[in-house]
């Protein structure tokens, strides 16, 4: 009975509306991509697996997370989870193809050392072309890597739609499987 008490107390304590829940903190129940698509709830089957293996990890399974924004418009709220999910390419600041960081391999100098010494307009162009093709190649893997990092600390977000006259203890039976409440 006393266990039943302290757990009614603390559901009550979320808050009656999903307003209230900024700045709780919440243990993520499964693997959230890095992007603000989010999850959908209802969703599809395998979606949000998809999203996953599309975007990367957002959040892992059992990590801790604070909700930063809650954003609702008649029966659809977006729970923001750290920061909400990557939402723009030019926010991850990833350096470009031709970016020293990425060094270069033995075949893009040769290449590079051709372009130099080629007046033929037609000919520097192909090199040029084969260039990029070779850069482009070799630094892709590690530009996506790199993305994925970024997209990670970036957090996710759980996109819910419901009527718009749900209840308290509706929101929460749909949130359930996706986030549980810390204290």
């Amino acid at each position: 009975m006393r266990r039943l008490l302290l757990l009614s107390l603390f559901v009550f304590s979320l808050g009656a509306q999903p307003e209230d829940w900024t700045g709780r903190r919440v243990r993520v129940l499964l693997a959230m991509p890095a992007d603000d698509s989010g999850i959908d709830v209802p969703g599809k089957a395998g979606e949000a697996a998809e999203r996953v293996k599309k975007y990367g990890i957002g959040l892992r399974e059992g990590q801790t997370a604070a909700i930063t924004l809650v954003k609702r418009s008649g029966g659809h709220v977006e729970i923001h989870l750290n920061g909400g999910g990557f939402t723009n390419r030019e926010w991850l600041q990833l350096p470009s193809y031709d970016s020293p960081r990425w060094g270069s391999s033995p075949k893009e100098d040769r290449l590079r050392d051709s372009i130099r010494g080629t007046r033929d307009k037609d000919r520097r162009r192909q090199l040029e072309s084969d260039y990029d093709w070779e850069r482009r190649k070799r630094v892709k893997p590690m530009r996506e890597k790199l993305e994925r990092e970024r997209r990670a600390e970036r957090g996710s977000r759980l996109n819910v739609r419901m009527g718009e006259g749900a209840t308290a203890s509706e929101w929460q039976a749909a949130i359930a499987p996706y986030f549980s409440w810390l204290p």
